[in-house]
């Protein structure tokens, strides 16, 4: 049966919402990437909240495309480090080398992440029958592009930006609010020893899986036309669309 994964770090490790075109799902937590892979490798698409694609001397594309779209929603975007500095043990020097690089500062948010960059970057060169399959998204560009192309005015941290990106996904998925909330009862409770720490990271996987499972003709990146990186890695984001957005876009800049 086909399946569809979205995966989100939630502070223990990667929460996955998984799809299946009969309706079924699942949902999990993994220790690492590897583990995701162990168990989902047949998967048609995977879709993950995690920069894919280094740079070496500039900010990506997609990240400068991402903050333009959703506007005061736009410090959930980081400029992603340069691949050096993303392998720098010391935030000082890597600071200083991405700076020397590429000319901008490592945020405190992005440096937050840098092992779970090093680790699906690690992955993928280790393993490129995957490339085809994994694949970076962007929870907030995706909740854009589902509210009519319009930032989302709730913060994902509140009850309502909650309820809010929930009301979009049941439009996608009718089984959108009992995945959110059979996850909050599974991972996020007692709430002394949670798996998942914030409810956010469980709507953020799902609408990451959302998107996985639209076919490609419903999906766009940002930006239309895809740079690689020094390894060959697209840099880009996935995002969904309809059939409309999708004219429009093939119409124009697509980005």
């Amino acid at each position: 049966m086909t399946k569809y994964v979205g995966l989100d770090w939630a502070s223990k490790g990667w929460f996955g919402v998984i799809l299946r075109d009969d309706g079924d799902w699942e949902t999990d937590l993994f220790p690492s990437i590897w583990s995701v892979w162990k168990y989902h490798s047949d998967a048609t698409r995977i879709l993950i909240d995690i920069p894919i694609g280094l740079p070496s001397e500039q900010q990506r594309a997609c990240d400068v495309k991402a903050k333009e779209k959703l506007a005061h929603q736009q410090r959930s975007v980081f400029y992603t480090p340069v691949r050096e500095a993303v392998y720098e043990q010391n935030l000082d020097e890597a600071k200083a080398m991405n700076e020397d690089a590429a000319d901008f500062s490592i945020q405190n948010q992005a440096w937050g992440i840098v092992p779970r960059i090093r680790e699906v970057d690690e992955f993928l060169d280790m393993n490129p029958s995957a490339r085809d399959r994994l694949h970076e998204t962007h929870p907030e560009v995706c909740f854009y592009s589902l509210n009519g192309r319009n930032p989302l005015e709730t913060s994902k941290r509140t009850d309502a930006g909650i309820q809010q990106r929930t009301a979009l996904l049941a439009d996608e998925n009718p089984n959108a609010t009992e995945i959110v909330e059979e996850s909050v009862d599974r991972y996020t409770t007692p709430g002394y020893a949670p798996m998942v720490s914030d409810v956010d990271d469980i709507v953020d996987a799902l609408v990451a899986a959302t998107t996985a499972q639209r076919p490609p003709e419903r999906q766009l990146t940002l930006p239309r036309s895809v740079p690689t990186d020094e390894r060959g890695l697209p840099m880009k984001i996935v995002y969904p669309s309809d059939a409309k957005q999708t004219r429009l876009s093939n119409l124009s800049t697509g980005d």
